[in-house]
């Protein structure tokens, strides 16, 4: 009986330990969020500005953004190139001008659409629940 017992309760350890594993899960997202996306927003992350931007994430986990800022009917271009990776779940992209990464949850949506919410950000914006949606580009 005890050996019985024994061999569930370590069968049961190991099924619950695997269940929480989600190499598989990073997998399949980092997949859906590869290409060419596009977005904007207006005032999410400062007040006043509105942005516009491109960005491509490529397989070896490597992306560059393309973005415009607008204030005051005056319009900035920058680019941004950097490194992303997906772990449990979490969506991180570094840039090379950062030491640290920005960190999201991300939500694969319907009509080729992702959602971004921040849970860790390496500079500070207005709005301290930044979120926003990209489309597919490609």
């Amino acid at each position: 009986m005890k050996n019985k017992l024994l061999v569930v309760a370590i069968s049961s350890f190991l099924l619950f330990s695997f269940v929480t594993i989600q190499p598989n899960d990073d997998k399949k997202i980092k997949k859906k969020i590869i290409g060419t996306w596009s977005g904007s927003e207006e005032g999410n992350q400062i007040k006043g500005v509105t942005k516009y931007w491109i960005q491509e994430r490529k397989k070896n986990g490597t992306f560059i953004l393309m973005y415009t800022a607008i204030t005051d009917c005056k319009a900035v271009n920058l680019v941004e190139i950097g490194k992303l990776w997906i772990k449990d779940g979490l969506f991180y992209e570094k840039t090379d001008t950062n030491n640290d990464p920005d960190v999201y949850e991300v939500k694969i949506l319907e009509d080729g659409k992702i959602h971004f919410k921040a849970k860790v950000l390496t500079i500070e914006f207005d709005n301290e629940e930044y979120e926003f949606t990209e489309t597919r580009e490609e």
